[in-house]
This record gives C-alpha cells, sequence and structure tokens, in this order.
C-alpha cells in the first residue's frame, strides 16, 4: 500500500515534468470576416474585394492579391494598419482585375500582427475567362446615311443577335460637337432585335443642314454599351436656282387630306403659301372622280391666315376629252365656293398609264386641261416630275405655261424653265404631323395673277408675262468666231463640256432647246455638231473647231501635231473645221510652226 502511493507520488511529478518541457501551442488572433472571392471573371471585367481582418493585436501587415499558378504577383497590395481591424475594400481600387488576362489564379489575403506572422487569412483558387466566349453580340444588315438632303428622312435597318439576352439598344443621332439631335433607348430582354422597330422615332427630316454622328450602343448580359454601329453623315440644304432666275424664293408647301394640321398659326409663321389638292381622278376600277375631302377647311383656314392659296388636281386623264372633264370638275368646286386664288391651279400628271402615252398624247391631254382652266378664268401650270417634263412631254409646246417640278436632290437639274420646285417629300413644318412635301416658288404669283384679273381677282396693272419667240443668240466672247456662211465655230478651247459651251456662248429664248452630237465623254471636239430647235423646226446648226484638236478627241496632244505635219507634207486630208483646229497661230497658213506651238501647248508650255 506504502508502495502503490509512492509509485503513484512518482508519476504525478514526472507528468508535471513532462508538462513543463512541451511548449504550448497557441491559436492565432488574426481572423477575417465577411469576404468575397471571384469563382469565374470574364476577361476585362472588375471585381470588388470585400472583407474585416480583425486582431487582438495591432495588425502590422495585411497583403491582399491574385497570382499566377507559378506564384508570381499578378497584382498585389500590403497594408500597414497599425490597428485592430482593417476593411480591404479600401483597397478595391488597387485590384486590378480588368486587367487580367484569359487564366487560372490564386486571391489570396495573408496578415500579421505584432504576435503571428503571416498568417493566410483566404486563398481561393478562380478563372479568368476568354472575353471571347461572351462577345456574341453583333449587327447585321445594317443601314446608316451618308448624306440627305434637308427635309429628307431615312429608315434605318438591322438586325442585333447576342446568344445572351439583350438587355438595352440605344440609336442615337448627333452632331459632331456632341449635341444631342433625337434618340431612342429600348430594353428588349430578347436574343434578338430589329432596329427598324425604333425607325418612326428616328427622326431625320428635323435635321438642319450640317453634319452628324448615327450610332447604335448596345448591352447584354456581359458586354456593356458595345458600340455596334457609328457613322458620320451630312445633311444638305436644298440648293435653289442662280441668282436672277425668278423674283422669289419663296417657301411653299402642298397639302390634301394625307396630311395632318395641329395649327394653322404655326404653319403660317413658317410658309409662305399653300398649294391644296381639290380632287382626283381614280387610276383603276370606275376611274370615277372624287374630292379632296379637307379642301375646303384647308382653304378657309389658310385664307383666314392671309397666305396665297393654289390647288392641284390629281389626274388619271389619258385622253384631252378626260383632261377637260376633270378641269370643268375644278372649275365647279372652285365657283360653287366662291374661292378665290392667288396661286396657280396645276395639273398634276405622274401616273404609270400616264406614263405610258406618247409624247404627243400626253401634251395634247396637259394642253387641254390647261386651257379649259384657262378658259374658266384661273391662271394654271403644270406639275410633274424632272423626267417626266423632259422625256414624257414635248415641254416646249407647253411654255406657255409654268412648270412646277419634283425633283428630291440638293438642286434641280431640269433644264427648261420652272417657277417652282418641289424638293422634299418628307420634309417637316411646325403645325403639321407627320410628313410634308416641300417647295421653292420663285415667282410672285399673287402679283401676277392679281394683275391679271384671274382665279376670281378684280385686274390690275400687270399684264401677263409674254410668251418669249423661240430664238437663239451667240454671247460675244473673246476668241470664238462664229462663220455664219459656212457655219463653223471656231477659236473653242480643249477639253470643255458640252454644258459650259451653253452657258459661255449660247442665249436660249422662248423654250429654244440645244443638243450636241458627236462629243467625246461629254466634252466638246472639232467636229462636234451643234444643233438648236424650236418647237416644230430647227433654227440653226453649226460645227464646232476646237484649238489645236487635229485628231478631233477634244484634247491637244502630239497626235494633234503630227496630223498637222502629215497635213504640211501631202500626207493627209483635213476638213473646213479641222483646217482651222490646225492653224493654231491664226495667220491664215498651216505649217510646221503650228505643229510646234501644239507641242509647245500639249506640254504646258
Amino acid at each position: 500500500m506504502l508502495m502503490k502511493k509512492f509509485v503513484s507520488a512518482i508519476l504525478c511529478v514526472v507528468t508535471l515534468i513532462l508538462c513543463l518541457a512541451v511548449p504550448v501551442v497557441a491559436v492565432s488572433e488574426i481572423k477575417l470576416t465577411d469576404e468575397v472571392y471571384p469563382t469565374e471573371i470574364i476577361e476585362g471585367s472588375t471585381f470588388s474585394v470585400y472583407g474585416i481582418v480583425t486582431s487582438s493585436n495591432n495588425l502590422v501587415a495585411v497583403t491582399i492579391g491574385v497570382y499566377r499558378p507559378d506564384g508570381s504577383a499578378a497584382f498585389d497590395y500590403t497594408g500597414r494598419p497599425g490597428t485592430k481591424s482593417y476593411d480591404i475594400h479600401v483597397v478595391d481600387y488597387l485590384m486590378t482585375f480588368s486587367k487580367l488576362e484569359a487564366g487560372d489564379y490564386v486571391y489570396k489575403i495573408v496578415a500579421s500582427d505584432t504576435v503571428d506572422s503571416d498568417v493566410v487569412l483566404l486563398e481561393k483558387e478562380f478563372k479568368v475567362l476568354s472575353k471571347d466566349l461572351f462577345d456574341t453580340m453583333k449587327i447585321t444588315s445594317a443601314n446608316a446615311p451618308d448624306s440627305l438632303l434637308q427635309g429628307n428622312t431615312f429608315s434605318v435597318k438591322g438586325n442585333i443577335t447576342s446568344d445572351y439576352k439583350i438587355l438595352a439598344v440605344t440609336c442615337s443621332v448627333r452632331s459632331t460637337n456632341g449635341t444631342l439631335q433625337f434618340t431612342k433607348t429600348v430594353n428588349p430582354n430578347t436574343n434578338t432585335y430589329d432596329i427598324s422597330e425604333i425607325d418612326r422615332y428616328m427622326t431625320f427630316s428635323r435635321l438642319q443642314a450640317g453634319t452628324y454622328v448615327y450610332k447604335i450602343v448596345a448591352s447584354d448580359t456581359y458586354n456593356k454599351n458595345k458600340v455596334l454601329l457609328e457613322r458620320t453623315f451630312t445633311v444638305t440644304a436644298p440648293k435653289p436656282p442662280t441668282p436672277g432666275y425668278g423674283e422669289v424664293v419663296w417657301d411653299v408647301i402642298d397639302l390634301s387630306v394625307w396630311n395632318e394640321i395641329r395649327s394653322w398659326d404655326k404653319i403660317a409663321d413658317n410658309v409662305d403659301a399653300v398649294i391644296l389638292r381639290i380632287g382626283y381622278r381614280a387610276t383603276g376600277g370606275s376611274r370615277s372622280i372624287g374630292s379632296d375631302k379637307k379642301f375646303l377647311d384647308n382653304y378657309k383656314n389658310a385664307k383666314a391666315q392671309g397666305l396665297p392659296v393654289g390647288c392641284y388636281f390629281f389626274s388619271a386623264a389619258l385622253t384631252a376629252s378626260e383632261a377637260v372633264e376633270e378641269a370643268k370638275y375644278v372649275l365647279s368646286v372652285l365657283n360653287k365656293n366662291n374661292c378665290t386664288l392667288e396661286m396657280p391651279v396645276y395639273f398634276d400628271i405622274e401616273t404609270d398609264a400616264q406614263v405610258a402615252l406618247s409624247s404627243a398624247r400626253a401634251t395634247e391631254v396637259a394642253r387641254a386641261f390647261c386651257e379649259e382652266i384657262e378658259k374658266g378664268g384661273f391662271y394654271t401650270g403644270i406639275y410633274c416630275n424632272k423626267f417626266f417634263a423632259r422625256d414624257e412631254l414635248y415641254a416646249n409646246q407647253l411654255s406657255d405655261y409654268h412648270f412646277w417640278i419634283a425633283q428630291y436632290a440638293s438642286e434641280c437639274t431640269y433644264d427648261g424653265p420652272y417657277g417652282m420646285w418641289q424638293y422634299s417629300e418628307n420634309g417637316s413644318v411646325p403645325g403639321i404631323q407627320g410628313d410634308v412635301d416641300l417647295n421653292f416658288c420663285y415667282y410672285d404669283y399673287p402679283k401676277i395673277i392679281k394683275g391679271l384679273g384671274m382665279s376670281g381677282n378684280k385686274a390690275e396693272v400687270e399684264p401677263k408675262p409674254p410668251v418669249v419667240p423661240e430664238s437663239f443668240s451667240f454671247k460675244e466672247t473673246d476668241g470664238a468666231v462664229i462663220n455664219e456662211s459656212t457655219k463653223i465655230i471656231s477659236g473653242i478651247p480643249s477639253e470643255m463640256k458640252s454644258a459650259d459651251f451653253t452657258k459661255k456662248y449660247l442665249t436660249l429664248e422662248g423654250g429654244a432647246t440645244v443638243s450636241y452630237s458627236s462629243t467625246v465623254s461629254g466634252l466638246m471636239a472639232t467636229g462636234t455638231k451643234v444643233k438648236i430647235s424650236g418647237t416644230d423646226k430647227v433654227l440653226g446648226e453649226f460645227t464646232v473647231s476646237v484649238v489645236g484638236d487635229t485628231d478631233m478627241n477634244a484634247k491637244v496632244n502630239s497626235t494633234d501635231a503630227l496630223v498637222v505635219l502629215q497635213f504640211v507634207v501631202g500626207g493627209r486630208s483635213l476638213g473646213p473645221a479641222r483646217q482651222l483646229s490646225a492653224d493654231i497661230t491664226g495667220d491664215g497658213a498651216i505649217n510646221s510652226t503650228d505643229a510646234l506651238k501644239i507641242l509647245r501647248v500639249s506640254v504646258g508650255k
């Protein structure tokens, strides 16, 4: 018994000694809470780090970083708080996740305090996925304007697709200085979107002349504000004819039942006159004549604003008798309602069936309407597009009536005389909802019509402009010589366009026209024929001689000099026009001196 107590005491002593010999392992006081870490991010994307590091001792260092598989740092930062708490988010701006290339990485947080060192608080692997895997958003079949005439519209198209949900699409137009003109944003939340669905919001017709940027930007689940299309375009103001063409330049609109009027006050503030549709003939079926249901209301409202008013009839007449029937209908409406007009009554000829008529028949139809209207005491004119006037009518046989030409371009290129030009069918005018036709008017028709006492107006002193007889004359221009006996025009410089020849040398009166044959790519050459015509006869025919152009190609070069030398030695004969061309010195003789001068001209000496 005594022995057992002794052994037990010995064991206690040994245990005590062993306990004193083995060191005690203390648990670290450094902790991480509220932490977040990435698992997968897309290349180019950012990630915000969060987490609170705490200890019962002061923290001497906290390192936050991203490391490659080989242990090298993609980026890291060591903070030295000197406090017992440290918020990792304060260095979030230094965590440049968006610069990581695709691959595998480790996100790691290590901390030290006054007791413990390099305690790993967080160590997580994550992946950066290639952005190419997610950049699937694209646009196909897209269009964009290059240039627009002021007042014209443009219909946008394009189909946006993505493997992911398309969250937002914005189409906009800004001026080049950044000023927003119009924009529309939609939120499809689908994998495809057709831009044409918002075409009605793209109000290109309201843009003033200038330079703009059309832009399409879209976002999907993985891509924000991706620019799918960006295009610069210009809006050009229409050009009226050269100064002196007419008496005025007025802004005129034409209206029908299809135009939705909101405010005549605003209309009157922005236009100088209006032309109203009074009626039409149906192009199919019974081909009956009908009235424009808004004519009388539009007439009364325009008159109340003091606007000069005219009208037009949309014709489908294929014979003179049908045109007379249409004219009588117009007169009956005007007379029944005691309408007084300050602008012309226009015959609108443009249907496909009228295009199919012979030029003689179409001219007969137009004249029949105008004569009937004029016989009824109203001033009249003809509306058609440039090509109808040029190709489908004998316009010079209708020169006693003013034309109203439609051509949607930056300038009117119709060669004949005209009193109004319709330059846009998609214009915008305050007070009118939607598109409206825009026109320039070049004659003071109220003054002319009132002066004639026509269209319900009492006569004033102004007579109707006389019809100028068909004739032509040559302008006195240095260098050019017109020989009436040989009918040769000599002294013409090389590489002159036929249009420039007309402007420089010819004056055409009363609807006389000029045509050219044997030109070279539109250039006047030796041998080019100039033919000036009236309605039913040729007024004059001439042959052109271009200085130095002996080979008749509209240019002066070494070949022309060779032709002269061949003529001098008797190896070639030349007609009268070519001989005048060869005598470049103008001394009446053709010799080697002329050849030498032609050579010098050809090389610019």
